[in-house]
């Protein structure tokens, strides 16, 4: 068996302590800059109708949503579905982006991420159905549809 013996002079083994102290707090502070940068806002602004909630962590919170834009869902209507937003983005997602940014949303954050697609049908309204992006119990973007193939999305507002 070998032992390894180190002996430091007390000015190096200070210089060795910040050291080891210098590394540990530069990964918290990494650590909490990640965490910032992946949180989702919990509000966002549009001309229409002001700063709105984007929480929706239960089909209640999703609901509330959708009725902050004057929508009112069938709450026993609801579909879900896992999807990744694209991480290169093509016209047709450009397009669909420009429609979020509207509302003061912008999927350019979440390009490669898996968000559920929440789909309500809606009373009377202009359209049949609104659609959910959730990602991390928040709404990410959203739009309104017939449900028809080769329809284009519709804005909230």
């Amino acid at each position: 068996m070998y032992v390894v013996k180190f002996s430091l002079k007390p000015s190096k083994k200070l210089l060795c302590v910040f050291a080891v102290l210098a590394v540990i707090v530069l990964m918290v502070c990494a650590i909490c800059l990640m965490t910032v940068h992946n949180k989702t806002c919990d509000t966002a602004t549009c001309d229409e109708i002001g700063t709105y909630s984007l929480i929706a962590e239960s089909e209640n919170r999703q609901c509330s949503f959708l009725e902050q834009f004057g929508l009112t869902p069938v709450a026993d209507s609801v579909s879900k579905k896992e999807v990744i937003i694209p991480t290169d983005f093509n016209a047709v997602y450009e397009e669909y982006n420009e429609l979020q940014k509207a509302v003061g949303l912008d999927l350019t954050k979440f390009k490669g991420k898996k968000a559920e697609m929440v789909t309500y049908e809606l009373e009377n309204a202009t359209a049949r159905y609104a659609v959910l992006l959730i990602y991390n119990d928040t709404v990410i973007g959203a739009h309104l549809t017939n449900g028809e193939y080769g329809e284009s999305n519709l804005p909230l507002i």
